[in-house]
């Protein structure tokens, strides 16, 4: 067995006891458990933390009692950082079509598993606004360009890929009418291949730290600066599986 798969398996084990420590600490049952952000997306660097998003579920009178579970808990250490989200909160922000649960739930790497987490993202998948997220991800994208990259002759590695991917993220919602994969290999291939190449260039430099910098490239940015420069007109965010959703969450509140 090589040493990634023993650290691997090694941080799988610390990870699950975290996640027993806070289920005990805070009287929840945490039901179901992801890795999120650039180990999710396939490019983290080897002093990148683990950010292990979860959902969390209490019993029924807990519910109804004048103190309720807390809606949300956070949790670190040096390398661990996790935080969970109780079942109501996580319903309540999936009426809003959040950007952060359309990917908790596309996570391909995944602690616990279960199948309220299936429905969830069916649900999701098929009542959420596209046009909304399309447009989360290019005013992220902009965001971070416009913080991180101004001025100068190279320009941080991470700060790189989370605007492309954001920008790429943007042109598969528009293209293929539905939301993207997390793996970053299946998004940037709606890229030219320049920004591909420039992007895998990007993942090497940073895969040994979070630091890395690489130098500016004018295509690039004028790539970059084309695609962010767009006006947006007033989205509809309308849910359209409320009742659904409405009806799936008082069940399995109650069987819980």
């Amino acid at each position: 067995m090589n040493d990634k798969i023993v650290q691997k398996n090694t941080m799988k084990k610390e990870i699950m006891k975290l996640i027993r420590e806070v289920e005990k600490k805070h009287n929840i049952n945490i039901i179901w458990a992801i890795e999120s952000g650039s180990r999710a997306w396939g490019f983290a660097s080897e002093d990148s933390d683990y950010d292990i998003r979860c959902m969390h579920i209490g019993k029924l009178d807990d519910y109804l009692g004048l103190e309720p579970l807390p809606q949300q808990v956070n949790f670190t250490t040096e390398v661990l950082d996790l935080e969970s989200w109780d079942i109501r909160k996580f319903a309540e922000l999936t009426l809003k079509s959040n950007p952060q649960i359309a990917e908790w739930l596309r996570s391909p790497i995944i602690y616990i598993d279960s199948p309220i987490k299936k429905q969830f993202k069916k649900y999701f998948d098929e009542g959420c606004s596209l046009e909304f997220l399309k447009q989360h991800y290019i005013r992220m994208a902009k965001q971070n360009y416009h913080k991180y990259m101004g001025i100068g002759m190279s320009h941080s590695c991470k700060k790189y890929l989370y605007v492309l991917r954001g920008i790429a993220c943007a042109i598969y919602i528009e293209k293929e009418k539905k939301l993207p994969p997390l793996p970053y290999k299946e998004v940037i291939a709606y890229l030219p291949d320049y920004l591909k190449d420039f992007f895998e260039k990007c993942v090497i430099q940073k895969n040994t730290t979070e630091k890395a910098e690489i130098l500016a490239d004018e295509r690039v940015s004028h790539f970059i600066e084309k695609s962010l420069n767009q006006n947006f007109n007033k989205v509809d965010t309308r849910f359209k599986k409320t009742d659904e959703l409405n009806k799936y969450l008082i069940e399995t509140i109650k069987n819980s």
